[in-house]
């Protein structure tokens, strides 16, 4: 609110302008609190016309009105401490805390995220984002399954066994059953007790059964590394890479979907399957078992040491060989 003296351009707190009957401190008496029309004559403190006659009362200062930040904090809040017009002795008397030990606050750590209830944001991608030049597999010739029957599910086709998801190439029929990417499993990413993050079934999941695909940001082997460096100097421990291949490598750490919070298990109930689907190379998570309602999902990681120092694992499998 705007200071109610004339010619004032002053802006006060709602609170403040109430307590001070709508003007600001430079028209507030220092000594006695009462509204004056005299403004610092000869002065570095406003003094209303009473006060200034009253002998040993108003005292030489040096001009801090100008660091006054409300009238309510002059005199001191503290008890017998008399008045002040040392503004950092004004601000050591404010109830509030003042020592340099009350401010130091301890950087964000690992324990302040395991503590957290919404897993850390990433943006959520349905596919691959190609950072790099997208690439065709020249390895894969898109011939299509020719013996399968009108009849047939694709069950033991040609395509199923070089990993190929069926394409419109193929004669197989409305029954086919090899186009795992078309349709994902119902998950959900829950807090581990010793593994941070992760995700479960909220559905039945049989045997070979297509669960989710593996998708991020598609980077070189040069870009990789980059990436490696930045996160050694960010001490970050977190770690969403997977490489497919010579320069194709998937990053899910800035952008990905559920499947990033897989965790590792030395004893897996899923598997990455390198899939060829229209002719790009797809990265796929596949039951290795039957999974109930509320399983966590997992799979091996093969954590490669280029990727930097081993990290204990904490699976709890009975063969757990200990680190990733």
């Amino acid at each position: 609110m705007q200071c109610s003296v004339n010619h004032c351009d002053v802006t006060l707190h709602k609170s403040c302008s109430k307590k001070a009957d709508g003007c600001c401190p430079r028209h507030i008496c220092f000594y006695c609190k009462r509204r004056t029309s005299r403004q610092r004559v000869q002065r570095t403190m406003p003094v209303c016309t009473k006060c200034l006659l009253e002998p040993n009362k108003v005292i030489d200062s040096e001009d801090c009105s100008s660091k006054m930040i409300c009238w309510s904090i002059w005199p001191s809040t503290s008890q017998d401490a008399g008045r002040t017009n040392d503004i950092k002795e004004a601000f050591r008397r404010l109830p509030l805390p003042y020592t340099n030990q009350e401010f130091n606050i301890d950087p964000i750590n690992e324990q302040n995220f395991e503590n957290e209830r919404e897993p850390p944001p990433y943006v959520h991608v349905k596919h691959n984002v190609y950072i790099v030049k997208s690439k065709y597999d020249g390895d894969t010739v898109e011939t299509g399954c020719a013996n399968c029957d009108h009849d047939s599910t694709c069950e033991n086709c040609p395509c199923r066994c070089s990993l190929v998801s069926c394409s419109q190439a193929c004669r197989c029929s409305v029954k086919c059953s090899n186009k795992p990417f078309r349709s994902e499993k119902k998950i959900k990413v829950v807090k581990t007790q010793q593994c941070g993050w992760g995700a479960i079934a909220l559905e039945t999941i049989e045997e070979d059964d297509f669960v989710i695909e593996f998708v991020g940001e598609v980077i070189d082997d040069a870009m990789c590394e980059d990436r490696l460096q930045d996160m050694r100097q960010r001490k970050d421990q977190n770690f969403y890479m997977c490489k497919v291949g010579k320069d194709f490598v998937i990053d899910a750490t800035f952008k990905g979907n559920a499947c990033r919070f897989l965790n590792h298990s030395c004893q897996p109930n899923c598997r990455l399957e390198k899939w060829q689907v229209k002719g790009k190379t797809r990265l796929g998570v596949f039951a290795s078992q039957t999974i109930n309602i509320g399983m966590p999902l997992t799979y091996n990681y093969r954590f490669s040491p280029s990727f930097g120092p081993e990290k204990k694992c904490f699976c709890g499998s009975p063969n757990c060989r200990g680190k990733l």
